[in-house]
């Protein structure tokens, strides 16, 4: 059984990892690896590195010249002009080639750094620009069939038109949403209708146990219509009532016209499960297959931890969209808006490839391809048996109605990991698709995909293997190490002491018992320790008796809703009395 005490998420963006008992003089030496998203607006890429070390941290006493170095390539792939903007840290410039740059950073500080790293760049180009990756798989790939990678830039085109937008929105106001998430929706939402032009059309429906529609058909963007509909918000979100999704989507899908000079969107937010999501699928699969040339795109936003985010998933794979997550409160303001920038920003929709039929084999990530936006690189994977062409065709629709075609060079990726790079989109889409499908060996795939990557997946766990190595002519050490699985190779001097299973890093395929109980996002009322548990362990024997007094479960519920800056001051507190109560114990001793 895992336990929260040993390591895990204690929130969206805090990992914890406690480090065995050590011998004093011991050197400890601990190394992360992970892989995220670069962000992406006004045609810039943004690399953001946590390197924000809280003063807490920094032994007290006489300080010490410490040696901070940073290292950064950048590689945009051949025939690509990068450009950097800019940069928290004053980098020196190490290389310039054809898609390529690569800086250093280093120097003697006296405490650890107390800013964030994050460094900016663009992708010179007036048009849309993309290339094709390929790469042979390894020996110990789970998948034996040849990788792909087809990424498309939008490119500076000011001139560029996009689509005339039609968009329902479709908003959780069932009981689990009182509070901030209902007020941050809203406030997001009603930021959204007023960046709409007069000429696009908007609908919003409300939902629980029942829906409430602003309006029968959808309403032009006037300055009098935002109004309107900013009155009807304010009046009609009041969160109460269970949650029902099939019936607003339906309606939603009725309110779209058969257009096909506009992109007709279905904006879904939401913090619950329902029973009926595979069924759910179903009919949005059935009925959007059977609409207009530009069917209408479905986009997601999951709120919390009890939604299940793969049912959301593979509604936005059927509905050529994107899914987003909101894990917490704080973020649903700003996952709200980027995700309605890159739906209300489609210049290149309906994206099919040509000159494939010579291969023998074909899947590519996601199943149906969504659409090129201003706000958003896209990016396809797959895997492909046979003899890939030297060039690959790109066709559209683009935003004046007119054909689009774009022929993108292929070539070979020597230096770039595309199995490393892809792995965490293919397992995301994969585990939408066998929840979808309930395949079992679906499931087994997944599971060898992300122990053979180290990515986190639903199907299988991270463990903490805790070795004891005997060096010749040496006392015993003990080491911690990550492992993906189990049976990690161990040399002939290693020997397994202990292994523990990390608690929860996969998000899970929601809680129907939370929902119906209208939980509100991200608090679980019963289930392992929590935060204010983790705390008070931590401040062990002298004030073990106090806490376990004082630490009802009102208080712990207390603890979890915290904000960062209070998270962080408790730390400091229970890490002080952790202290003072082993200085009793050694006293005791003594």
């Amino acid at each position: 059984m895992a336990n929260i005490e040993d390591g895990g998420f204690l929130k969206p963006h805090i990992f914890t990892l406690t480090i065995p008992q050590v011998d004093g003089g011991t050197n400890l030496s601990v190394q992360f690896s992970w892989s995220q998203k670069l962000l992406y607006s006004n045609g810039q890429l943004t690399l953001k590195i946590p390197f924000n070390f809280p003063k807490y941290v920094t032994p007290a006493g006489k300080k010490i010249s410490k040696r901070e170095k940073i290292q950064l390539n950048v590689n945009a792939a051949p025939g690509t002009e990068v450009l950097s903007k800019t940069c928290s840290h004053p980098l020196k410039e190490l290389q310039r080639q054809a898609g390529k740059l690569a800086f250093s950073y280093e120097s003697e500080v006296l405490t650890w750094s107390s800013s964030d790293f994050f460094f900016t760049y663009t992708i010179f180009s007036s048009y849309t620009v993309g290339s094709v990756l390929l790469n042979s798989p390894s020996l110990l790939d789970v998948d034996q069939r040849d990788m792909f990678c087809c990424y498309l830039f939008p490119g500076d085109q000011l001139n560029g038109k996009i689509f005339r937008k039609e968009l329902v929105f479709v908003v959780d106001i069932s009981g689990s949403m009182r509070g901030k998430p209902i007020d941050d929706t809203k406030n997001a939402l009603v930021a959204a209708l007023s960046k709409l032009d007069p000429e696009d059309l908007f609908g919003v429906i409300a939902f629980n146990d029942e829906t409430y529609l602003f309006s029968s058909s959808l309403t032009p963007a006037t300055v009098e219509a935002i109004e309107n509909v900013t009155q009807w918000i304010n009046l009609n979100f009041i969160a109460g009532g269970g949650t029902n999704i099939l019936l607003p989507l339906n309606q939603a899908i009725g309110m779209l016209s058969n257009s096909s000079n506009s992109i007709p969107i279905i904006f879904l937010i939401t913090d619950g499960s329902v029973e009926d999501e595979r069924h759910i699928c179903d009919s949005m699969k059935s009925r959007l297959t059977n609409q207009s040339k530009v069917y209408p795109r479905i986009y997601t936003l999951g709120i919390g931890s009890f939604c299940n985010h793969y049912f959301l998933r593979m509604l936005a794979i059927i509905g050529r969209g994107y899914h987003d997550v909101a894990i917490d409160a704080d973020s649903i303001e700003a996952q709200i808006g980027r995700l309605f920038a890159t739906a209300t920003s489609i210049f290149l929709a309906n994206i099919t490839f040509e000159g494939l039929d010579n291969l023998d084999d074909f899947e590519v990530f996601p199943s149906r391809i969504p659409d090129l936006s201003f706000e958003s690189p896209l990016i396809i994977s797959g895997r492909y048996r046979g003899s890939f062409p030297e060039t690959l065709k790109v066709k559209g629709i683009l935003g004046d109605i007119s054909n689009f075609s774009l022929d993108l060079r292929v070539q070979v990726a020597k230096d770039i990991p595309i199995d490393k790079i892809l792995a965490k989109q293919q397992i995301e889409l994969l585990t939408a698709q066998a929840w979808y499908s309930e395949n079992k060996e679906l499931e087994e795939k997944i599971a060898k995909m992300s122990v053979r990557n180290s990515v986190v997946s639903e199907y299988a766990h991270m463990i903490l293997l805790e070795t004891e190595r005997v060096r010749k002519g040496s006392e015993s050490t003990s080491a911690q190490q990550f492992s993906g699985k189990a049976d990690s190779h161990r040399t002939e001097d290693s020997k397994p002491q202990k292994i523990i299973r990390v608690y929860k890093l996969g998000i899970g395929f929601g809680n129907l018992n939370a929902t119906v109980e209208n939980s509100r996002p991200g608090y679980e009322e019963k289930g392992p320790p929590d935060a204010g548990e983790i705390f008070v362990k931590a401040a062990s024997n002298c004030c073990g008796k106090l806490f376990g007094r004082c630490c009802c479960m009102c208080c712990i519920q207390c603890c979890s809703r915290m904000n960062d800056q209070c998270s962080i001051a408790l730390t400091q507190l229970c890490g002080a009395l952790a202290c003072l109560g082993c200085a009793a114990c050694c006293d005791g001793r003594d």
